[in-house]
């Protein structure tokens, strides 16, 4: 191995460099193996191979805990160019300068060399950034495989180290964010387990409530649907009501009709007795001619003597049927007056009987008409009676529906409970597992 570079056990010079994947810089790797592998450039034929078989073991240096970077004397510009054109995906860094290759120690030209570049070196800096492993080429063909860097790194036990020592530092931090963690689940745990109960108490009131609801609802069903019927019945006699009504006020019209035909037959009764009267008069007035020619025989009678004898006698009888059929034809036309009278009041009766019946038709046709109203109505409130009936049972129909879910999130509800408790006894068993590894881990 040449003589040339930094001395293993000393800190790596520190840098910041623009590369294929922006800039790096020493402390950007501090906690983790670093590999560095400086190339003569992308142009040189040794390090065209070099990189393409880096680049395939790159996966094996990350799953390991190491990184890999390369750094060449060149411009950027040509490293982006072979680097994308090669598919390379660990970073390269551009030291156009050269002041990286001259810090690290391996920019001397030797004797096979007059180019001002860089020796193919390879140097592995632990996680605290100290050189424990340096390479520097005897030629531009002297450079370690990547396997060889792999099993270098084994040897000195670097990623192991590193891990360890990790863990060594990191666990008891683990433990308490366990720890954390843990009470946090179990507090959280609690605080289901409350609520939890706490629904399972409100879940059975509200049981409680909804079954004596949907109770009520039943009876409440049960007095609409005997509203219901009463209703319709009531709305039933209405009707009937408003039928006899309506016979009522036919009947009266029959009646009124009857008044006016019997108003009639009295105008004819009053002409009848009107002609009736008029006799009466005319034998009145006969009676006196009579009386007076019975006067005038009676006269002449007694002027005649003896032969006048028979004729008196004959104009006496006369004279006494004269005033007799005056006095009955007299008695006739008092009696006719009496009869007038009666008709007249009869007449105005009927008259003030028919009005009233007009009037009574009248109120008779508005009350059957309010009456088929009323009906009506009632008829369209026990429809609607018989409506919400229908809904209060869908209503109850819902209620039982609501008490079958409540039943059912119920179990849901005691099934969660159980096993957040489970949860619980669980994490309190982690707990005192992680409480034996933290004692554990501080006797060690």
């Amino acid at each position: 191995m040449a003589k040339k570079g930094l001395t293993i056990g000393k800190k790596a010079v520190p840098f910041r460099l623009d590369s294929t994947q922006g800039m790096k810089g020493l402390e950007d790797f501090k906690g983790k193996p670093l590999v560095i592998i400086f190339l003569r450039g992308t142009w040189c034929h040794n390090c065209q191979k070099q990189i393409p078989e880096l680049n395939a073991f790159y996966e094996k240096f990350l799953e390991k805990g190491v990184n890999l970077i390369a750094i060449a004397g060149q411009k950027l510009m040509n490293i982006q160019d072979y680097v994308k054109a090669n598919g390379i995906k660990f970073p390269i860094l551009s030291d156009e300068t050269r002041e990286i290759i001259k810090a690290y120690e391996v920019f001397t030209p030797i004797k096979w060399d007059s180019f001002r570049i860089a020796i193919p070196s390879t140097y592995i800096i632990d996680e605290n950034q100290v050189i424990r492993y340096s390479y520097i080429g005897e030629n531009q063909g002297d450079r370690p495989s990547a396997k060889e860097i792999l099993e270098v790194m084994d040897t000195l036990s670097i990623v192991e180290d590193n891990q360890t020592n990790a863990l060594r530092d990191e666990l008891p931090i683990f433990i308490s964010n366990m720890k954390s963690t843990l009470q946090h689940v179990s507090d959280s745990a609690g605080y289901v387990t409350s609520s939890v109960g706490n629904n399972l108490h409100q879940i059975e009131g509200l049981k409680q409530t909804s079954l004596h609801n949907s109770e009520q609802l039943e009876a409440f069903v049960k007095d609409y649907q005997g509203k219901y019927e009463e209703l319709h019945a009531f709305s039933q006699q209405l009707d009937m009501s408003s039928q006899e009504f309506a016979n009522i006020q036919n009947l009266n019209q029959q009646m009124s009709h009857n008044i006016q035909t019997t108003r009639g037959l009295m105008d004819e009764l009053i002409g009848m007795t009107l002609v009736v009267n008029e006799m009466s008069s005319v034998i009145t007035k006969i009676s006196k001619q009579t009386k007076i020619l019975a006067l005038n025989a009676s006269i002449e009678a007694a002027r005649a003597g003896e032969h006048g004898k028979g004729f008196a006698v004959v104009a006496k009888e006369v004279s006494k049927l004269a005033h007799e059929t005056e006095e009955s034809a007299g008695n006739i036309t008092a009696q006719l007056q009496a009869i007038d009278d009666k008709i007249s009041e009869s007449f105005s009766s009927f008259i003030t009987f028919e009005k009233t019946m007009d009037v009574a038709s009248d109120r008779l046709t508005v009350n059957s008409s309010q009456i088929s109203s009323i009906s009506g109505g009632v008829k369209q409130i026990a429809i609607g009676t018989l409506q919400l009936g229908n809904e209060l049972s869908q209503i109850k129909e819902s209620q039982l529906q609501a008490q079958i879910d409540l039943s059912h999130i119920q179990q849901i509800e005691m099934t969660i409970n159980q096993e957040v408790n489970e949860i619980v006894q669980d994490m309190n068993g982690h707990v005192e597992q992680l409480n034996v590894l933290d004692e554990r881990s501080k006797r060690s």
